[in-house]
């Protein structure tokens, strides 16, 4: 049990649910007036990209704890390597293995998407291009890219995070024409990371070009996939619902956050912690609202349900790390963890 709890703390598998979900909605997303495609083609695609979502989500937290572990035996002693509950060698097999797992499973959600397309069209010579696998590709690579390097280079970093994001729900339905959902998940994250590694007084230090950095990649991001979608003919359909539903999310976090800067009985490291947990679950709201406002009601219950599942699982884990590493640590170790400065990443 203690490994399993350690190998779960590794990979942050509670809050690997959130990347399942952004994956979920952008693939059950449809154009309105679409026919919905039938229900074992969706469930079987559904559960391959689960795993290419897990398994890159695992990959990065995994490959970070081992690029970190020896700042780790300072700062954050009770994560699983530097207290020795996983080894080094096992953390580099666990987070190799993610990798391996989640390519192989994009790779094989091209057949997949073949198979759907001729069962209504004969395929094209572009329905065989590995859409899902380069795209899971990229995904590590700028996983690999953020934990290595830019992760300490103050903008660059936060907008790779939210490319990393944006790009990641793309994997299960590649071809895609709606990508709002993609803007949004781009913007929160890089928003909420910038105002949290702020809050966090995280380093290096953000300056003037940082900002000018995340603001200039938003625009380019979002513009370049506007622009996409006029090309693909978006616009002529009816899709102010999809941006209504994502837009009201938004704003009730966006009102949230501000109650929480309001109150004055927490640290501005505390309130950057909350703002950043509160704002990773929110991923969910923001992948059942589009779906729920588009009227793919059962598909926006499937993402509530894997909410459900993600905050009982968090709760749980932290509750067994909870019980089995309180004893075990005297007031010197909470207090150097507690008082130590926030992890870069």
């Amino acid at each position: 049990m203690f490994r399993l709890l350690a190998l779960l703390q590794l990979t942050r598998a509670a809050l690997a649910f959130t990347a399942i979900a952004d994956a979920w909605a952008v693939l059950l997303l449809r154009m309105p007036g679409a026919e919905a495609p039938p229900m074992w083609q969706l469930i079987l695609l559904m559960a391959v990209t689960g795993i290419v979502s897990a398994g890159l989500y695992g990959f990065g937290m995994s490959l970070n704890d081992l690029l970190d572990a020896r700042r780790d035996r300072i700062f954050a002693p009770r994560r699983p390597i530097p207290s020795g509950r996983i080894p080094i060698r096992s953390a580099f097999v666990v987070s190799l293995l993610l990798l391996m797992g989640a390519l192989f499973a994009a790779a094989a959600l091209t057949p997949l998407h073949v198979v759907r397309v001729f069962l209504h069209q004969y395929p094209t010579l572009q329905d065989f291009i590995p859409w899902s696998f380069l795209f899971a590709f990229a995904t590590a690579v700028l996983i690999v890219f953020y934990d290595a390097t830019s992760k300490y280079l103050g903008g660059i970093g936060l907008l790779t995070l939210g490319t990393i994001r944006a790009l990641h729900c793309l994997i299960g339905h590649p071809k895609t024409p709606l990508l709002f959902l993609s803007m949004f998940l781009l913007t929160h994250v890089v928003i909420i990371s910038t105002i949290s590694y702020k809050l966090e007084n995280k380093r290096p230090r953000l300056h003037r070009w940082d900002y000018v950095t995340i603001v200039a990649g938003l625009i380019l991001g979002n513009g370049l996939a506007l622009t996409y979608m006029f090309l693909r003919g978006v616009f002529d359909f009816p899709v102010g619902g999809i941006l209504i539903g994502l837009s009201s999310a938004a704003v009730v976090y966006a009102a949230w956050a501000v109650l929480q800067f309001r109150n004055k009985s927490r640290s501005p490291r505390q309130t950057g912690e909350r703002l950043m947990l509160m704002g990773l679950f929110w991923l969910f709201v923001y992948d059942a609202a589009a779906l729920v406002a588009n009227a793919q009601y059962l598909a926006g219950l499937a993402i509530t349900l894997l909410l459900i599942c993600a905050v009982i699982s968090f709760f749980t884990i932290r509750f067994l790390s909870r019980m089995i590493n309180q004893p075990k640590l005297g007031y010197r170790t909470q207090r150097t963890e507690h008082t130590a400065p926030p992890h870069p990443g």
